[in-house]
């Protein structure tokens, strides 16, 4: 299994807190790249104190895959996953606390 021939893509999502609160979070934007073959990069990011990143290989892809119940061949899942990250329902749920000055989130408060 590779990721080949995989485009960069860029958006917009629409970030929310988990619990509903009312606090504004602002705009966020997202980057999705593979740096090699073997791994997928998504970067989150407000552009001011907020700023995530996750590397998945291929193995917890193929295991996301599974978990999904999603069939075909891994082409077909790479596809799925590129079709649902360019859709307009790309959302990170945030958990956690505003920083003290009201703009960061605490380490490890987001998921995707």
């Amino acid at each position: 299994m590779k990721i080949e021939g995989f485009e960069p893509i860029f958006g917009e999502p629409k970030a929310e807190w988990a619990d509903s609160r009312s606090d504004s979070l602002g705009r966020f934007l997202f980057h999705v790249s593979a740096p090699d073959s073997s791994h997928l990069l998504i970067q989150v990011t407000d552009f001011r104190s907020n700023t995530w990143e996750a590397k998945r290989s291929v193995l917890q892809l193929d295991d996301t895959r599974d978990e999904i119940g999603i069939g075909g061949s891994w082409s077909e899942f790479i596809d799925y996953v590129v079709a649902s990250i360019k859709s307009e329902d790309v959302k990170p749920i945030l958990e956690g606390h505003l920083n003290a000055d009201g703009n960061g989130i605490g380490e490890d408060d987001w998921q995707c």
